[in-house]
């Protein structure tokens, strides 16, 4: 009777649930917390490290685009 363990689910239960949307890429979002945003943490300066890099990607998509043209042009 000890065995028991009420708080466990069943394998269907577990399988059926929906994945949380922008998990796959996005795996830590909920761990983010408003302490990350702090000035001078280390979490904050890897974060502005990686809208730095997000933003300089459609920076680059444009220039290789468009600079083949104005100097053809």
């Amino acid at each position: 009777m000890g065995d028991d363990d009420d708080s466990s689910q069943p394998a269907e239960q577990v399988a059926n649930r929906p994945e949380p949307p922008y998990q796959a890429l996005l795996p830590n979002l909920d761990k983010l917390s408003r302490s990350s945003f702090e000035k001078g943490t280390v979490s904050r300066r890897r974060i502005n490290r990686a809208l730095l890099m997000l933003a300089l990607v459609p920076v680059v998509v444009l220039a290789v685009i468009f600079v083949p043209q104005f100097i053809n042009g």
